[in-house]
This record gives C-alpha cells, structure tokens and sequence, in this order.
C-alpha cells in the first residue's frame, strides 16, 4: 500500500496486473471504492487558504497540546507555523527563497506525524495488495464499506482494512500495517469533503487527536506572506540531490521470531554524519535506545544544493531480525 498526503501531490499508480490469486470483480470494486474516496476528499481547484490543525498528543508523560498552521496564496507562497510544547516554527515561502525563525533542529516526530496524516491521508492500492472482502457495517456510527486486504512485502505481511462512508463515499478507517486512522465530522471545502477531525493510533494505543479548519482567503491577504521580524532567509534549491548513505551499520540478528523496524529521523550535516536524532515510528520501543546508538554510526555523503553541500533530513530505517 503506497500513501500520499493530498494537496502535496504524489502520484501512486495502480498495478497494471492484480495477483492471479484474487477475485478480479472484487479488486474492481475494492479499486472503484477507493478512487470514489480519493476524488471526494480532493479538492479541484485550490483557492487561496488558511488550514489550521490543533491537535493534541498522548504518550507516557501524559498530554502535550499542538498546532499547525499553513496559509496559501496560490502563485505566490506560502506560511507555516509549528508549535508543540516549547516548540515554536515559522517558515514563510516564496518563489525563490524561505524565511525561517524560532525553533532550531528537526520537529518533533508528533508534528511530522500530523502533517502526514492531515488534512487527510489518502492512499491507493499497488500490486503488494491483495484483496480478499468487502463487507458492510457501521464505523463510528456511519453506515460503511470495509475493504479487508493483505500487503505482503517479501517475507512480512500487514492485514489491513479500509472503510469508506457507503453514502458520501468519504474515507471514515485506515487501519494499514498497525496504525489506525480515524476520520470524523467532514465538512465541504472548494468542492470537496474534509474531516474536522482525525484521531491516530498505533499498537491500539491513541497517539494524536486533530481537530481540522479550512477557510477561504481573499487576495489582498498576501502580506501574510511577509518574513518575521529576525527571520533567516534561505535560498530554494533550483538543483538539489539527497544525501546518499556511505555505512549504513543494522542492528545484529537475534534467534527470535520476531521481525520489527523502527525509523530514526536525523539532520545530515555538511560533514556527512547525522545531528538531531529523533525515533519518528517504532514497532518495538523497548529497542528504541539501540536504535538511535545505531543510527548515530551512520555517515552519509552530504546533500547538495545548486552544487554546494547543504543540511538535509534523512530517514534512517532499522531492521531488528529475530528480536
């Protein structure tokens, strides 16, 4: 299963052969059900917009309360805000350069989550995906259509369910390889239907609550656009290429049964070697420790920008076999 957050664009096409193994009706109608909620949720036409997600994220500590915000003007730029706990983030975009102030380092991994899943999380099927039933029964209230599926990926297997709104044909569930989007209160925005609000889980565990707005701007809100006082101001790359991996240590194998990844997010330096480790995603938290000594060996050739190295977020991901 690939996944794309919509108004970033990402194209994820369909697999030209489905697996001989399946009904070929029921992936049609699997597909046909998923393309209905695909084009609900995605608006034609964006006009200018202010989104704003407030959210709120639960861990052991107990709860921590966020926002994001992004405010558009179609062919001009852009402003987003980021705050969580001491947190706090501006980045105003425009054609050819971005101004920054606030918070130094790489955000936290809640945020990154937020904007993955938000305004809404939208995903299409590939040929890793194998139907086996669609089903009718009540999500949150709402009557639905529940498409039951395997990802099978090499050796691993997620079993996974996707459940559209039978009427509207919204996207209500996503349960895809252990964690469970919710989608809740939609609301019509530039011809489309937008949740107000998303609920995230992972392990059966509540991680983050988002409420979601979307509201139209007028033109003459341009000057949202203008930098913040004390702001930094950096270049757009024209000509970029990514930071590419030189020793990429994995943790040793153990004897176990058990096969897990946890995806470390680090800041590539000028010099090759990451700063600002952070686990975005575990599957097993007791090996988060490990998991980030690991990720520190890792050295990488530096990214490079207009032919100059330049720093650069990495996702670092550890395979723990048999642990």
């Amino acid at each position: 299963m690939k996944w794309a957050l919509v108004f970033a664009v990402l194209a994820f096409w369909l697999s030209a052969i489905p697996s001989s193994a399946q009904d070929l009706k029921l992936r049609e109608e699997a597909i046909r059900l998923l393309e209905r909620a695909n084009a609900v949720s995605s608006p034609p036409n964006l006009p200018n917009l202010e989104r704003v997600d407030t959210f709120r994220a639960f861990d052991d500590a107990g709860v921590r309360e966020g926002s994001f915000s992004r405010v558009v003007i179609q062919g001009i730029g852009r402003r987003e805000e980021y705050t969580l706990a001491d947190f706090h983030l501006v980045n105003v975009w425009t054609q050819k350069q971005v101004a920054v102030s606030g918070s130094k380092g790489i955000l936290p991994a809640e945020l990154v989550n937020v904007l993955r899943i938000s305004p809404i999380w939208l995903v299409r099927f590939d040929a890793e995906d194998i139907i086996h039933a669609i089903s009718d029964r009540s999500v949150n209230g709402q009557a639905a259509r529940c498409i039951e599926f395997d990802t099978v990926k090499g050796q691993h297997t997620d079993n996974n369910e996707l459940c559209v709104d039978a009427h509207s044909g919204t996207l209500l569930l996503e349960r895809l390889a252990g964690e469970l989007v919710e989608n809740s209160d939609f609301f019509p925005f530039a011809g489309a239907s937008m949740p107000g609000k998303i609920t995230y889980s992972r392990g059966g565990v509540q991680k983050i609550e988002i409420t979601q707005t979307m509201t139209v701007l007028a033109d003459s809100e341009a000057n949202v656009l203008a930098p913040p006082p004390g702001s930094n101001m950096h270049r757009i790359c024209t000509t970029f290429r990514r930071a590419l991996g030189v020793a990429m240590p994995q943790p040793k194998p153990g004897t176990g049964g058990r096969n897990d990844d946890i995806v470390v997010r680090a800041m590539v330096g000028y010099d090759g070697r990451v700063y600002d480790l952070t686990v975005q995603s575990s599957e097993r938290e007791d090996l988060n420790p490990e998991a980030l000594n690991i990720a520190k060996q890792w050295t990488f050739t530096p990214s490079m920008c207009e032919g100059h190295p330049d720093a650069h977020e990495v996702d670092i991901t550890l395979h723990f076999q048999g642990r």
